[in-house]
C-alpha cells in the first residue's frame, strides 16, 4: 500500500488533488499544505467540533458499506454544529488505515459517503492525516460559522422543551442488524436500518431555530443522557410528557426504552422560552423539520417521567457510556 496512492483515492470524490490549491469558498491553502488556511466570515464566531468513528466500537463492517461510515463520520459532526446553531464550512479528516489489499477501496468508498453529504451541506474538505492502525477509524474536525452559538448551558426553568427528529429507529436499526443483518424484511424495517447507517443532520432546522433556542444539544448519546447534560449545563431538572414524544408504531411496539436511551438518533433539543415557543415551531416548521412540545425544564435536579400524568420509572440505563 501506498500512502499517496491512498490519499490520492480518498481525495478523488472530493474532486481534489495534493496541490494545496483553494477548494472552496473562503479557502486559502486545501490538501496537500502542511496547514489548511481558511478565511472565516466578518464578524461572525467559529465553531469547531471534533467526532470520531471507530471501527467495532461505532460501526461493524458485516454491516457497514465504506459509504455509510463516511456519511455517518461527517453527519455526526455536522449534528454537534447545528445544535449549536452553525453553518457548516470546513472541515478536516484524518483515518486510521489498517494494512491490506482493500485498502485503497475502502478509503475510497469512505470518501465518497463523505463527500455527498459535504455538498449537500455546502462543507469543504481542506486538510487531513493518514496512519498506520490496526482498526479503521474516521476522525473529522468540522468548522462552522453562526453570529450567536448555542450552548448546552442556558435553559431556565420553565422553558419548554422542544425534540426535533426523531428518537428511536436508529437503535431499533442497530438491533435488527444484530439479528438479521441487511434482511430488514418491509419498508419500515428498512428505514429504521437507513437511520443507523445513514442519519441525517439537522443542519436546517439548527439554522432555523437561530435564536429563538436558549440551548441546545443533539441527541448522540441517548435522549436521556443528553437531556441530562442540558439540565446539568444550566442547573436546572426536567419534566418529560412521554405521551408527547412522538413515536413511529415500529419504534412503539419494539419499546420506548429505544427512545429514551438508544442514542444515535442525530435529533435536536431546544430549550425555548415559553413566550417564543409558537414562532419556533413555525420556523421549524417552515424548515421542513418534524418538531413536537414534550415537557419543561424545572426548578430542582434530575429528569422525572411523567406517563399518564403519573411519576414513570427512569431506565437503568440512561445511554451510551464510552467507559462503562
Amino acid at each position: 500500500m501506498n500512502e499517496l496512492r491512498l490519499i490520492d483515492a480518498f481525495l478523488a470524490p472530493f474532486g481534489l488533488s495534493r496541490d494545496a490549491r483553494a477548494s472552496g469558498p473562503g479557502v486559502l491553502s486545501g490538501p496537500g499544505d502542511d496547514c489548511a488556511v481558511v478565511r472565516p466570515s466578518t464578524g461572525r464566531k467559529l465553531v469547531l467540533k471534533v467526532d470520531e468513528l471507530v471501527e467495532r466500537v461505532h460501526f461493524d463492517w458485516r454491516w457497514f458499506a465504506p459509504d455509510d461510515v463516511g456519511h455517518k463520520a461527517l453527519a455526526a459532526a455536522l449534528s454537534d454544529l447545528a445544535a449549536a446553531g452553525a453553518r457548516p464550512r470546513w472541515f478536516l479528516c484524518a483515518l486510521g488505515v489498517p494494512p491490506g489489499a482493500d485498502a485503497l477501496r475502502i478509503a475510497g468508498g469512505v470518501a465518497r459517503g463523505m463527500a455527498a453529504l459535504a455538498r449537500r451541506h455546502g462543507c469543504t474538505l481542506v486538510g487531513g492525516n493518514f496512519t498506520r492502525a490496526d482498526a479503521w477509524s474516521v476522525s473529522i474536525t468540522a468548522l462552522g460559522e453562526a453570529d450567536r452559538p448555542r450552548g448546552r448551558g442556558g435553559a431556565r426553568p420553565g422553558d419548554a422543551i422542544i425534540l426535533v427528529g426523531e428518537l428511536g429507529k436508529a437503535a431499533l436499526g442497530l438491533r435488527l442488524l444484530r439479528t438479521a443483518g441487511h434482511r430488514p424484511g418491509s419498508r419500515v424495517r428498512a428505514a429504521a436500518i437507513r437511520a443507523q447507517l445513514r442519519p441525517q443532520p439537522l443542519v436546517d432546522a439548527g439554522l432555523a431555530a437561530g435564536s429563538l433556542a436558549a440551548a441546545a444539544v443533539d441527541v448522540s448519546d441517548g435522549f436521556l443522557r443528553d437531556l441530562g447534560h442540558v439540565c446539568a449545563a444550566s442547573r436546572c431538572g426536567a419534566e418529560v410528557e412521554v405521551d408527547s414524544i412522538p413515536l413511529d408504531p415500529i419504534v412503539r411496539a419494539a419499546g420506548i426504552e429505544l427512545a429514551l436511551s438508544g442514542g444515535e438518533d442525530y435529533a435536536l433539543l431546544l430549550a425555548v422560552r415559553p413566550r417564543n415557543v409558537v414562532r419556533l415551531l413555525l420556523r421549524l416548521r417552515r424548515a421542513g423539520a418534524p418538531a413536537a412540545r414534550i415537557g419543561h425544564f424545572a426548578t430542582g435536579r434530575g429528569i422525572r417521567l411523567l406517563e399518564g400524568g403519573k411519576l414513570r420509572p427512569l431506565p437503568k440505563r440512561l445511554g451510551w457510556d464510552h467507559f462503562a
